[in-house]
């Protein structure tokens, strides 16, 4: 499957595992040297960036800009899926409707904070480990999205981080079209 995943490189060791291959991270990359051109012809756009109420972009770490929502508009996304662990991806978000003008098919994300893990997919990113391969299994977005969920339902009723589960349980499908 052609995937790109883009994070703070903080986040890398959990991007890894989780997007199934080696990230860009934030920093050394940053908006300013970010070719839109790598968001093009994928099927899964993963992104573990860090993201404010309201903004029109995502940092990497140290608050440095990772993308822009101009940017992010300038891509043609040609209906891939896009999969943010991101805070504050919800309805309203300048990053949400950058993607959706763009192209994606869909943009799977979480309103408000979303946790995970640094080293250890956790919560969101595992919600985000499980869609990938059920889409690499051959499901569409949503019907990966389900099992996903199903699985993550499950780490939510043990283990420590109970919390981090149950919040990306929340995330939400905004389709193409419908922002």
């Amino acid at each position: 499957m052609r995937t790109l995943a883009y994070c703070a490189e903080s986040f890398c060791e959990a991007t890894r595992r989780a997007a199934g291959g080696e990230p860009l991270t934030c920093p050394p990359a940053w908006w300013r040297t970010f070719d839109v051109r790598h968001l093009e012809n994928r099927e899964l756009l993963y992104f573990d960036l860090h993201g404010e109420p309201g903004s029109d972009c995502w940092c990497g770490d140290g608050g440095l800009i990772a993308l822009t929502a101009e940017q992010v508009e300038r891509a043609a996304l040609g209906g891939a899926v896009v999969f943010a662990t991101s805070c504050y991806l919800e309805d309203g978000s300048p990053m949400l409707a950058a993607f959706l003008a763009a192209g994606a098919r869909c943009v799977i994300g979480g309103g408000g904070p979303n946790y995970g893990g640094r080293r250890s997919a956790l919560g969101a990113q595992l919600l985000g480990l499980w869609l990938r391969r059920g889409m690499q299994w051959g499901l569409g977005a949503e019907r990966a999205l389900e099992v996903a969920r199903r699985r993550l339902a499950m780490a939510a009723r043990v283990g420590r981080y109970r919390a981090a589960a149950r919040d990306a349980l929340g995330f939400r499908v905004h389709w193409g079209g419908r922002v």
